[in-house]
């Protein structure tokens, strides 16, 4: 009887280590790292562009149609400066026709010397990808490609990205733009951008034109009587993690970018990530290997990470005091100046985030007011610095969290004395 129960009792243990184990495996499973089957890869926030998971992010690549974002946006720059409007008409051109109808090609078919309407050039852009559509629209606001392309490396310019190069608004190689193609430039020439950059454009775009996923979301829509199909395989897939909808915002397929998808999502209708894919396997155009590794990725983001509040006002461990020689008060502690949002793992707690400041801030002078400006403090969890795309992201406003009074004359006296000693 004692040798049954002995046996009984370790055989139970053997259960219970092995079913802590399989726990513990499914949940390394789960929070490991996800391995993405492509060249580069990246997921940022979409409003603070934190950098969630990168893999050779800064590497510039052929993007093919995902150019297309930087057409329009700069669409939308100049609605936004008056110098264009969603109804204004673009008179089709010969070689616009000719191309509209190339084989081989996404487009919607254009006749020369009829014109359409910007908002539906830009609705054949963002949904069919229609590259004669995007063609026509640097044509209405450059007047020729060659301006437009530098137009579109300016753009790119302004808003911190610096290692691509745009030829075209379409994303096509050079050649396949007919009669239309840049002078003393090679055929093969095609858009290139990292994937931080197109990250950054697309961060920009949904921050200025967050109208543009009305469209995006689209499966269908209709171009003066044509039926348009978008690309994006994961509208209304539900299967990526509860409550994730996914509602833009652009593929990008050629020889050389392979298959590529700049994706944009929502967990219950807030916290909107970026994620953006490079150069996957590309086999035939129905390959949904972009997508699958898209899904991968928002997945492992929304289930393994989660945005921590930081509210105004808060004071972060790390950031040391603000120093007022002249005040009734010598220093102050500094707080937060507005609401940030940081991703963190899930269980951190908002106390495990510390900070320190860019650069030490300068003594401050009395009287101060409340909200005065400290200083910038980049923001840690576990020692390692939280990354962000953009050139000034990542730097968190410190400022005073009361006012302080100047010291009184004698106070201010007798403190310099003790200097001396």
């Amino acid at each position: 009887m004692k040798h049954r129960l002995r046996f009984l009792t370790a055989l139970m243990g053997f259960f219970c280590v092995l079913a802590l184990s399989v726990s513990v495996d499914a949940k390394s499973q789960a929070t490991e790292t996800p391995n993405i089957y492509a060249k580069s890869a990246i997921a940022v926030d979409a409003q603070t562009g934190q950098i969630l998971y990168q893999k050779n992010a800064n590497e510039p690549r052929a993007i093919a149609s995902i150019s297309k974002l930087m057409t329009v946006y700069i669409v939308h720059q100049r609605i936004k400066q008056n110098k264009l409007a969603w109804g204004d008409k673009v008179k089709i051109s010969a070689e616009l026709a000719k191309l509209s109808t190339a084989s081989g090609l996404t487009n919607v078919p254009l006749t020369a010397g009829r014109s359409y309407s910007v908002r539906q050039l830009v609705n054949a852009t963002l949904v069919e990808s229609a590259n004669a559509a995007a063609l026509a629209l640097g044509q209405k606001i450059a007047g020729t490609p060659a301006k437009f392309a530098a137009l579109m490396n300016k753009t790119a310019r302004s808003i911190g990205i610096h290692d691509g190069k745009f030829y075209n608004a379409s994303g096509l190689t050079n050649k396949l733009t007919g009669k239309l193609a840049l002078k003393n430039v090679s055929g093969n020439a095609e858009n290139l951008l990292s994937a931080s950059d197109v990250a950054l454009l697309a961060k920009n775009i949904l921050k200025k034109f967050p109208r543009i996923t009305n469209i995006t979301r689209q499966t269908t829509a209709n171009f003066y009587g044509t039926q348009m199909t978008g690309h994006n395989q994961l509208i209304d897939d539900h299967s990526i993690a509860n409550g994730v909808r996914v509602d833009g915002l652009k593929t990008g397929t050629s020889d050389k970018a392979g298959a590529s998808f700049v994706g944009s999502a929502t967990e219950n209708g807030k916290h909107r990530i970026i994620t953006v894919v490079l150069g996957a396997r590309n086999k035939s155009a129905s390959d949904p290997a972009r997508f699958i590794q898209t899904a991968k990725l928002m997945r492992w983001v929304y289930t393994t990470q989660r945005p921590i509040k930081l509210a105004a006002g808060s004071t972060i461990s790390g950031v040391g005091k603000a120093q007022i020689p002249d005040g009734k008060q010598t220093t102050t502690l500094p707080v937060t100046k507005s609401n940030q949002w940081v991703w963190a793992s899930k269980g951190t707690r908002a106390s495990q985030i510390s900070g320190k400041y860019v650069n030490k801030p300068a003594k401050l002078a009395s009287p101060t007011k409340k909200g005065t400006l400290v200083g910038n403090a980049h923001l840690s969890i576990g020692g390692k610095r939280l990354q962000y795309i953009g050139h000034s992201a990542g730097k968190f406003v410190m400022v005073t969290d009361k006012s302080v009074k100047k010291a009184n004359l004698f106070v201010r006296l007798w403190r310099a004395i003790l200097r001396l000693f």
